[in-house]
């Protein structure tokens, strides 16, 4: 069976999907489909598509000779546990690729993705983030929740010490870190610097569209249905694939499409920039020693 050499290991919302979709059109990558099976992260069982090797090795049954580079992207590997090391123990001289962005930004995208999905019940992020805490002690949980870390949001941006843990396992050649506003403001320079890294031509690729924009619900009751779906709907739904002998309806995927709208998230006000600011100064730090970048701007407000 193929073995995957090279991993996006996230983290979410910082241009993932966007260079996951850029890649697998290139004639020497294979990508898996999902984007996202979380196999090695078994420390967050709720995210992972499949469960043992054997199922994980066949996402990759369709890669031929041409394809040199062969990768998937689970953005939650960086935050994991235990991933990045079952990571190294399946393939040492695996090729990592990590893309981060300034904390502010990433845990209020995080909540707006969190609430599109419906596994977020609070929906102002000031009180989302003031409930941190209690999360963490296994209370204010959400309804909907598929792990309660995801909703640590004065930890979960944590780059320098996810970074670190990264480069304890794997060498600095090894590891390639794109910044988000690198990867706005430069695309087909970083586009072309990861195909380089990963040792593949330029397929001359100059189009580069909008991916995974911030989209919100119209309305949260179809929502409620579309993310949650009633056990009897699903239960109907697998009755039709079955009688029919359809693979997949995709009914709902349809009107969670239909139900959601592009939108540019409101600004966060001043104070709250600063208290997130506070929580993540000294990561920041640490981060920008690691990596050699200054990261000052991120300290502003």
């Amino acid at each position: 069976m193929t073995k995957p050499n090279f991993f996006i290991v996230g983290a979410p919302k910082c241009g993932t999907t966007a260079l996951y979709e850029y890649l697998k059109v290139h004639p020497n990558i294979f990508m898996c489909t999902p984007k996202e099976p979380h196999y090695f992260a078994t420390d967050i069982p709720k995210k992972r598509y499949v469960n043992t090797l054997n199922e994980y090795l066949h996402l990759f049954d369709e890669a031929s000779e041409k394809h040199t580079a062969i990768g998937e992207a689970s953005v939650w590997y960086l935050y994991s546990d235990v991933a990045l090391q079952n990571i190294k123990d399946f393939n040492p001289s695996a090729k990592i690729i990590v893309m981060i962005r300034n904390p502010v930004d990433f845990v209020y995208s995080s909540h707006s993705q969190a609430l599109r999905c419906n596994t977020e019940d609070v929906r102002d992020f000031k009180e989302a983030w003031e409930l941190s805490n209690q999360r963490a002690q296994g209370l204010k949980i959400p309804k909907h929740c598929n792990d309660v870390k995801f909703f640590y949001y004065d930890q979960i941006g944590r780059f320098g010490d996810q970074v670190e843990k990264l480069l304890s396992l794997f060498p600095r050649e090894q590891v390639k870190i794109i910044f988000f506003e690198d990867f706005i403001g430069q695309t087909q320079v970083v586009y072309k610097d990861v195909l380089n890294y990963l040792g593949l031509p330029d397929d001359q690729r100059s189009f580069f569209p909008a991916v995974n924009q911030n989209m919100r619900h119209k309305l949260q009751w179809i929502a409620e249905v579309t993310q949650t779906p009633p056990e009897f709907l699903v239960a109907t739904l697998m009755k039709l694939k079955k009688i029919f002998g359809i693979e997949k309806l995709g009914v709902i995927n349809l009107i969670e499409k239909f139900n959601l709208k592009s939108e540019k998230r409101k600004a966060l006000d001043d104070e709250m920039v600063k208290i997130i600011i506070r929580a993540y100064r000294s990561d920041i730090m640490k981060l920008s020693k690691i990596t050699g970048v200054d990261l000052k701007h991120w300290l502003k407000y």
